[in-house]
């Protein structure tokens, strides 16, 4: 299925409401009990210290997640992904998310929790990082199947910026995803990336759907300048 990776992110989008920001009494609280955790085998002291950790959006906190995400077991890097998830707009959450990616590269069930909560997080500096791994992996002339190309595409669409778009249509031309369905046998893989390019394309801007990255970038040329930098309508 298309959206196999992020259709659950439709039902956990983080809350605008902004708590009060967590002292380093509370993050240090937060990282000791975590710590003791995950020294024993008690799956619940775990779970609750990474429940702790998620309501606890702080530098300290989200670097012992980032700990987690890099040397522990594959169970745990997913519940240290998911405890990130729950920070939305935190530059904190999204740089320890973004250094757990190479890491995690083998990882399938790991990268994919990793490239959901980069996408629940949306932060801006995820652009430029979704970008460069989608870049770094699809080869123009081969499409071979690489980790997280496809979750990257994804990951795009749920970051509203007006540089997703641009990422996305930069990319399409330059690795020659043009044409959504065309291909077959080697060039499956591009008709894949340019079927999720194109589902990106319109949760982002709710145009389309076109047939090609040309009619996208025609259509982006002429309506740009009505979307604000966070893709909402100006008025």
């Amino acid at each position: 299925m298309r959206f196999a990776l992020l259709l659950p992110l439709l039902l956990a989008l983080p809350s605008s409401a902004q708590d009060p920001a967590p002292t380093q009494k509370e993050a240090d609280a937060c990282v000791a009990a975590l710590k003791e955790a995950l020294k024993g085998d008690d799956a619940d002291a775990r779970k609750k210290a990474f429940v702790a950790c998620a309501g606890c959006p702080h530098a300290t906190v989200t670097a012992a997640l980032g700990n987690v995400l890099v040397t522990a077991e594959d169970d745990l890097r997913v519940a240290a992904a998911q405890a990130l998830s729950k920070m939305p707009g935190s530059a904190d959450a999204a740089r320890a998310l973004h250094a757990a990616l190479k890491p995690n590269e083998p990882k399938d069930a790991v990268l994919k929790e990793v490239f959901k909560a980069v996408a629940l997080v949306n932060h801006a500096s995820s652009v430029a990082v979704c970008r460069e791994w989608i870049d770094d992996r699809l080869d123009m002339t081969k499409y071979e199947e690489k980790a997280g190309i496809v979750y990257a595409i994804d990951v795009l669409g749920f970051l509203k910026h007006k540089a997703s778009v641009e990422a996305l249509l930069d990319l399409c031309h330059k690795k020659k995803v043009s044409g959504w369905g065309a291909g077959t046998g080697s060039a499956t893989f591009k008709w894949k990336c340019g079927a999720h390019a194109g589902a990106s394309l319109q949760r982002l801007t709710g145009a389309g759907p076109f047939d090609s990255v040309e009619e996208w970038k025609d259509w982006w040329k002429e309506n740009a300048k009505g979307f604000n930098e966070d893709m909402t309508r100006k008025r």
